[in-house]
């Protein structure tokens, strides 16, 4: 667990190993990532953005009974996929969960509810309400306290997927970018601040792209991505980068470094020979 903002933000980390059968990475990729879950704390009420794999509900129950306690909570799950949802149902069952931000017209109950082994029965998302996540519209810690997370629809994403900035914290979440520093163990650690020592290269921002799941970057007219992740960084003060997986960027120093990195990247994606279809034919390579 870390603290990224006094008692407001904190990130949960979950490690685990790159071995060509996960999808946050390239086939090729090897050592260790983490997935993140980050809980804000105000007053008497929390929100978890993010609920992580499937595999780490035990680590993440234990790390939120330290930190909500007796909390009231809300969820928020800004992609419909694995590394967002994947413990929505067992949290809510554990906590008093009264409020799920999605990114799309879903009822919180019937998208969240997939994993088998938890039956109708007792259902803890039964009784949350479910609420849009837009543009537009904040996505609050403590409603009575007002604010919240601003909500961003980046030019560079894939799938409803949305990033959010906490103005109080400076705070940029960015999903599925941005998670390309990796470790050689488990232990992480999983941040990266100014005394880091990073050795990541915009070669190595660009292999995590287009070998994976932005493997449509290599061709593309990559501009309008450029100019909008520039105008996004000039509109906001960014102090954290907090990506899905990874690890979290602390300080402006390196929130400067790796956007300069994505932009070289993106630069360099949109000059290379387009892979189209062969994507689907990557195979592994021995390891």
């Amino acid at each position: 667990m870390l603290p990224v903002a006094g008692e407001r933000l904190f990130a949960l980390s979950h490690p685990y190993e790159l071995d060509g059968r996960v999808g946050t990475h390239p086939l090729e990729a090897r050592g260790w990532s983490a997935a993140h879950c980050y809980v804000f704390v105000e007053n008497e009420r929390a929100l978890l953005l993010n609920t992580g794999y499937s595999a780490h509900q035990e680590a993440l129950l234990a790390q939120l009974d330290g930190i909500v306690g007796g909390r009231t909570l809300s969820l928020m799950i800004p992609r419909p996929e694995f590394i967002s949802m994947c413990n929505a149902r067992p949290v809510a069952d554990r906590f008093t969960v009264d409020t799920v931000w999605l990114k799309g017209r879903f009822d919180a109950s019937d998208l969240l509810n997939f994993r088998p082994e938890f039956g109708p029965a007792d259902d803890g998302l039964k009784a949350a309400q479910t609420h849009l996540l837009e543009r537009g519209v904040p996505v609050p810690v403590d409603p009575a306290a007002g604010g919240g997370l601003e909500v961003i629809s980046p030019e560079l994403r894939l799938l409803p997927c949305s990033w959010s900035y906490d103005e109080a914290t400076r705070t940029l979440f960015t999903g599925d970018i941005f998670g390309w520093v990796t470790r050689e163990s488990r232990d992480g650690p999983w941040s990266v601040d100014g005394t880091d020592g990073d050795p990541t290269t915009s070669e190595d921002v660009e292999q995590f792209l287009v070998r994976n799941r932005y493997w449509w970057l290599a061709g593309a007219d990559t501009e309008p991505l450029r100019r909008s992740l520039a105008d996004l960084f000039e509109r906001l003060e960014i102090a954290t980068i907090a990506p899905d997986t990874g690890c979290l960027l602390l300080g402006h120093a390196v929130v400067d470094r790796h956007y300069e990195l994505l932009d070289t990247a993106l630069a360099r994606a949109g000059r290379s020979r387009s892979v189209g279809v062969e994507a689907g034919r990557w195979r592994l390579r021995a390891s």
